[in-house]
């Protein structure tokens, strides 16, 4: 049996900040699993996916399920950006640039969630295919948390599309 994704705090504060919730929100995100005031240093990604989908439903709910999702994550790399290990792991991929962060996508998702399953491989020049395997959290948020990364690596004009969805996963066809 495969072992339950982990997510680290540092996602989930991200998450809190695009929600700038209010008490019943905190009440709703404790009663999910994550107290905001107290956070744990990892929690099963179960708990985040119920966290998710509370800032979907209450933040993102005037937009459509795939919009949502990708607006979702874009907005959480940029929060993400704000937390202490964020700060540095944007400046890494300032200075990595796009190429170099497109070698990296496991170990940079890997920071943030334990274990991972994603391969990348290089087609043509500034244009990759990445394959999420059991990765439990929505593809359209993972496709605006790519696009997002590359942006601040320093990419121009950046295209991520969600090439296929298969039950074990999904894959991300990113160019720029």
């Amino acid at each position: 049996m495969p072992t339950e994704v982990r997510v680290q705090s540092t996602l989930f504060e991200s998450l809190v900040r695009c929600a700038n919730p209010d008490a019943a929100m905190r009440a709703d995100f404790l009663a999910a699993g994550y107290d905001v005031d107290k956070p744990r240093a990892s929690y099963p990604s179960s708990v985040f996916l119920a966290c998710q989908s509370l800032v979907l439903r209450t933040t993102y709910g005037g937009l459509a399920s795939k919009q949502a999702q990708r607006e979702m994550g874009r907005d959480l790399l940029r929060q993400y950006f704000d937390t202490l290990v964020g700060r540095v792991v944007g400046m890494a991929l300032k200075v990595a640039g796009p190429e170099r962060a497109m070698k990296r996508v496991a170990l940079s998702f890997s920071s943030v969630f334990e274990p991972v399953n994603i391969q990348t491989a290089l087609l043509a020049p500034q244009d990759y295919r990445v394959k999420f395997r059991d990765y439990p959290f929505p593809a359209e948020a993972a496709a605006g948390t790519c696009e997002g990364a590359l942006k601040q690596a320093g990419a121009l004009s950046v295209t991520v599309d969600v090439e296929r969805y298969e039950t074990e996963g999904f894959d991300l066809r990113i160019r720029w």
